[in-house]
């Protein structure tokens, strides 16, 4: 089956093709997100304008011409905060509905709490404790608070970055009595929206939505930034962007011009919500509201979560196909394939990585030798070179370099600290050591004629067992010698035997 999602949010429309198979992952053949400004006036008069309900309404039919063209089977949309506060939604809903056949449905701030949450709890690694989804959108903000993938408390407030702007920052750069206005309007609404007894502490903020990415973007740009913030970082964020005319925010490092204009009220709004949950660290994350209508379609057409299941939208056949177009051969390109997907699930509990970087993985596997068809002299940097300048339209930029930096250092010997790329990022970093390890253990045992099978693993103490079905005593060799990386980075012995 092929399904259609769409997120009609106070900003962007955002739009995805998902294909469904019993037997395989969401395979993702299209996505689009549009920028067409729904929420433009709608918090100061309480209607949409005619010109956005314009813009709405063309995005829709393109969508709708592109759901055609993919033979897409079933559609689903969703409408946000701002159908929820415009007075005339009906107009556009009906509006939509008779010129695309498209029904759309407007969810409640509950609901779009409860499907973000469980987007993202399928898709990130929450760390141990209290942690908390927050995501800014351009009418509301979802605070989610959750203990690993339990849910717990989770809200919606009239706190979205566009209806903030509307309200309070009328002018670029805004007055400091506005700004100050607006921190206050936020404080008092997270005091009226605390559990009985305050918020409690979130060791960790994982943020979804457009402008907690962008100031992640912002922030890795700055002379003393890096991958994560916490309430101090934004709070010069704030203070530097505040006194910026728009001429001027166009021009930081990492500013998406789209959002020049909210980028204040946003950063001024999540420096609020982390004070309040005192927040240590900051971290964005690529999953929101349309994962969770995903996940909600999975259960109702009985094929559950994805589970271990790499993310929607990877094409493992696509990047064997590429592979192959390089000289590579189609079973052996398969089979690294399926030992990495085996090893990185059976050593779930070791490695204790999310679900998504499995298909980063498999990637890198299928990838590590395509340089080979360049030259075999110092093909590891052509294989990174295809990996990252490859048309894998399924692959994020930053997933094209990471799996581009795994096919670099694959066949390197010692990996020294200082040499480990994404040193600004620490989930990142420590995901590629990790993975790194992994991969070294497919390059030794994809060697023989036969495809070697992950059958079992044994872990006693410091002590780990692979039982390998179809393994040459040659590639048992081979996986001595390039064991190092693994037992230094989990801190195992590591030891393989026929099954």
């Amino acid at each position: 089956m092929r399904l259609a999602l769409i997120d009609l949010g106070t900003n962007a429309v955002r739009f995805d093709v998902q294909e469904l198979s019993p037997a395989s992952p969401p395979r993702r053949l299209h996505r689009e997100r549009l920028m067409i400004r729904l929420g433009d006036g709608v918090f100061r008069t309480g209607r949409l304008s005619p010109e956005a309900m314009a813009r709405a309404s063309s995005a829709f039919r393109s969508f709708a011409r592109t759901c055609r063209d993919l033979r897409v089977d079933r559609t689903t949309a969703f409408g946000t905060s701002a159908l929820r506060e415009a007075s005339n939604a009906d107009a556009l809903v009906n509006r939509i509905r008779r010129e695309t056949g498209i029904e759309m449905r407007v969810i409640s701030g509950a609901e779009e709490a409860r499907l973000i949450a469980e987007g993202v709890l399928r898709r990130e690694k929450i760390s141990k404790g209290t942690a908390a989804l927050v995501d800014v959108g351009g009418g509301s903000v979802e605070i989610i608070l959750c203990r690993r993938r339990r849910i717990g408390r989770a809200v919606s407030m009239d706190l979205g970055v566009a209806r903030l702007r509307q309200v309070f920052l009328k002018t670029i750069p805004p007055r400091p009595e506005a700004l100050e206005a607006l921190r206050r309007h936020v404080r008092e609404a997270l005091r009226s929206a605390a559990p009985r007894g305050g918020w409690p502490v979130a060791k960790e903020i994982v943020g979804s939505g457009g402008t907690i990415r962008a100031l992640a973007t912002i922030w890795e740009k700055e002379p003393e930034g890096g991958g994560r913030f916490n309430a101090k970082d934004l709070e010069r964020m704030t203070e530097r962007l505040s006194e910026l005319s728009y001429h001027r925010l166009l021009r930081v490092p990492g500013m998406e011009p789209h959002r020049a204009d909210v980028i204040t009220a946003g950063a001024a709004l999540l420096t609020e919500i982390a004070e309040a949950l005192c927040a240590r660290t900051i971290r964005p994350t690529d999953y929101a509201l349309r994962d969770g209508m995903l996940e909600e379609e999975l259960r109702l057409h009985g094929r559950g979560g994805n589970g271990g299941s790499p993310a929607p939208g990877f094409d493992e056949k696509a990047l064997v196909d590429l592979a192959v177009r390089l000289n590579g051969d189609r079973m052996r390109l398969n089979g690294a394939a399926a030992l990495a997907d085996a090893l990185f699930d059976r050593l779930q509990d070791l490695h204790g990585l999310a679900p998504a970087w499995r298909q980063r993985l498999a990637a890198a596997a299928i990838l590590r030798d395509a340089g080979k068809a360049v030259s075999r002299v110092h093909s590891e940097r052509h294989s990174a070179y295809v990996a990252l300048h490859a048309d894998i339209p399924f692959l994020e930029p930053w997933e094209k370099e990471f799996v581009s930096q795994l096919c670099l250092w694959h066949k390197r010997g010692k990996v020294e600290p200082e040499e480990v790329p994404f040193w600004k990022d620490k989930v990142r970093r420590t995901a590629f050591l990790k993975l790194l390890a992994i991969l070294r253990l497919v390059e030794a045992l994809d060697h023989g004629r036969s495809r070697p099978v992950l059958t079992g693993v044994r872990r006693v103490g410091r002590r780990l067992s692979l039982a390998l079905k179809g393994v040459a005593e040659l590639e048992l060799l081979r996986l001595d010698q390039k064991k190092d990386l693994f037992e230094k980075t989990f801190r195992v012995s590591l030891s393989a035997r026929p099954a």
